[in-house]
């Protein structure tokens, strides 16, 4: 386990209690889970059915009677809560935007809100996923509900003294019940959410939502149907089939288009060693109670699709600071650090003590080293000394190439270094030059240092020369 897995890990401790909520047409979910350390059990589950919306009043108090009943039979902690969605009650749109625009992404979406969804931005709450699409568009699936439904959902509750952190759908509800269960909240996964009248094909990535597409009933014709529309999701979302499981599930019993679906639909096998629970749980026939599940994880800290429909003013406290378990995790691994940090400057010290005992014993060789580089460095310069007289004798140089030199040329420059002369130089012709130098019996191999180049009705050259001694 690497240290950023063991971080991970360690901010996932904690003791604390969730309720998850979710709301269907025609009932109310309840789940309470109880984290302790790393261990999530589930404490108590239970549905309740609601009049339709149609029927706003009476369900409005059937809700509020059946959580606070909830919550009084079981004693449960409702500081964390998370409330669940229907996916029928969202609207989705995807938008392709430039890059530059992640930097003030918020603001930007406030701004054309109203521009990519038929309401105004006064009567929905939204949120957002993104991802790169190239090196220079971003891809943001834009997930929007009625704030009407939301407050009356909220005021429901609020009644019942519970007020939610979190507002999430029944797909990302359920794929955080499947990526715990997985042990792999990164990982792809495609889902078929079935519902009254519809069927939710959702396409999760690297723990984000890349997609959503709500199929009516009436397009649903066959299993054939319902692959090409998976294959096309896939494909929009450069997703390889091979690469992304699919797993589906019924909110209602009945509510599939009476087809066999296909991918795996016994998601409650997938808690087992995951989820301490009864055997009541994992035989339950009442396909409401998993997005409740979920709803539950992300309200004990163990959800992964970052997704709430809750305006942040309203959060009170999603995003609180490390409980006093984490803090007591992060005291412990900071006092084994400390231990293993004395130990490693207590091997530091030992390992100093013997390169020091290592160094003084190679300390006479290493002055033996020094003297002899000595005088090596003094002989060097006794022999600079004697060769000081070997070079040729300027003045006949320069008298030879007074002769030598045209009078409608001259010198810049004259250097004479270990018997090799280089001149720089302006002549009518310095193909002339180089012959006339040729001759010489002072000088040999003769050649241009470089190309000469014309300036003016004369050249310019850079010739070098051996002196013959």
């Amino acid at each position: 386990m690497t240290f950023s897995e063991l971080s991970e890990r360690l901010r996932r401790a904690d003791f604390v209690d969730g309720l998850g909520i979710y709301v269907g047409a025609h009932e109310v979910a309840l789940a309470h889970l109880r984290k302790r350390l790393f261990r999530v059990a589930v404490r108590a589950m239970r549905t309740a059915p609601l009049p339709g919306p149609d029927e706003p009043d009476a369900r409005r108090q059937a809700l509020t009677r059946a959580v606070a009943d909830f919550m009084r039979d079981g004693s449960v902690d409702a500081r964390r809560t998370v409330l669940c969605v229907p996916r029928s009650e969202a609207a989705f749109n995807r938008v392709l935007l430039p890059a530059a625009a992640k930097e003030n992404l918020a603001q930007v979406l406030e701004y054309e809100i109203e521009n990519l969804i038929p309401l105004s931005r006064e009567e929905i709450y939204f949120d957002y996923s993104t991802r790169d699409h190239g090196e220079e568009r971003l891809e943001v699936l834009l997930m929007c509900i009625p704030r009407q439904i939301v407050q009356g959902y909220l005021d429901a509750l609020g009644e019942a003294t519970v007020r939610p952190r979190g507002i999430v759908l029944a797909s990302t509800a359920i794929a955080d019940f499947v990526a715990f269960c997985r042990g792999d909240g990164a990982g792809s996964l495609a889902l078929l959410v079935s519902a009254p009248g519809a069927t939710e094909v959702a396409l999760l990535s690297g723990g984000r939502l890349v997609s959503s597409q709500l199929l009516p009933a009436k397009r649903l014709g066959d299993t054939a149907a319902l692959e090409r529309s998976v294959a096309r999701q896939l494909a929009e979302t450069a997703l390889a089939p091979e690469k992304v499981p699919l797993y589906r599930w019924e909110l209602a019993n009945g509510a599939g288009p009476g087809i066999a679906l296909p991918g795996d639909g016994d998601l409650l096998a997938l808690a087992r060693g995951r989820l301490e629970a009864s055997e009541e749980f994992f035989a339950s026939t009442d396909p409401a109670m998993l997005p409740a599940v979920g709803a539950a994880l992300d309200a004990v800290r163990e959800g992964t699709v970052p997704v709430n429909l809750l305006p942040a003013e309203e959060r009170h406290g999603y995003d609180e600071g490390l409980s006093l378990t984490t803090v007591i995790l992060v005291a412990l691994s900071a006092l084994l650090l400390l231990v293993w940090g004395g130990s490693t400057l207590v091997k530091d010290a030992m390992l100093r003590r013997e390169l020091q005992a290592h160094l003084e014993a190679v300390d006479p060789q290493v002055r033996q080293v020094k003297k002899l580089q000595a005088e090596v460095d003094r002989l060097e310069k006794e022999i600079d000394t004697l060769n000081e007289g070997q070079e040729p004798q300027v003045t006949p140089l320069l008298k030879e190439l007074t002769e030598l030199i045209p009078a409608d040329a001259y010198l810049t420059g004259f250097n004479l270094r270990g018997g090799r002369l280089t001149i720089d130089g302006q002549a009518r012709s310095a193909s002339d030059l180089i012959t006339s130098l040729g001759k010489s019996k002072r000088f040999k191999n003769v050649n241009f240092a470089s190309p000469t180049t014309k300036q003016g009705d004369k050249e310019r050259f850079s010739i070098v020369a051996e002196v013959v001694r």
